[in-house]
């Protein structure tokens, strides 16, 4: 009994380390996350952005250029490229409503549309 539990935690143990270094091989520097989530959005005006620099500056528009070293936003509305090297990069996230926020709305809506109904019914009913 004894052996078997043993041999449980090492295994336990042994794919905890694996995954970890596994883990461990992800790009750790800023810039290098940074240039791979540029770089996966890839160009155009499908690839909107909202980029918030180290100064805590925000920059809104979508990827035009991607190079070496620093990428391109292109305002939509104004057509002004602002040229932004990886380094001043702080975080690079998708333009718009989060997942969270649209079920939030979402959720925030049913309930009002059940209460209404609810209430609707009552009121229906005489009561």
């Amino acid at each position: 009994m004894k052996w078997t539990r043993f041999m449980c935690c090492c295994l336990v143990v042994s794919l905890t380390v694996s995954a970890w270094s596994q883990s461990a091989v992800l790009p750790e520097d800023q810039t290098a996350k940074v240039k791979l989530a540029v770089q996966e959005r890839g160009t155009g005006e499908h690839s909107r952005v909202k980029v918030t620099l180290r100064d805590k500056t925000e920059v809104k528009g979508y990827i035009s250029q991607i190079g070496p070293d620093s990428f391109q936003v292109t305002d939509n509305k104004s057509g002004r490229v602002t040229p932004i090297a990886y380094q001043e990069v702080e975080k690079v996230r998708k333009s718009g409503l989060s997942t969270g926020a649209k079920i939030a709305i979402a959720l925030g809506v049913g309930a009002g549309v059940a209460v209404a109904a609810s209430l609707a019914s009552l009121a229906a009913s005489g009561e």
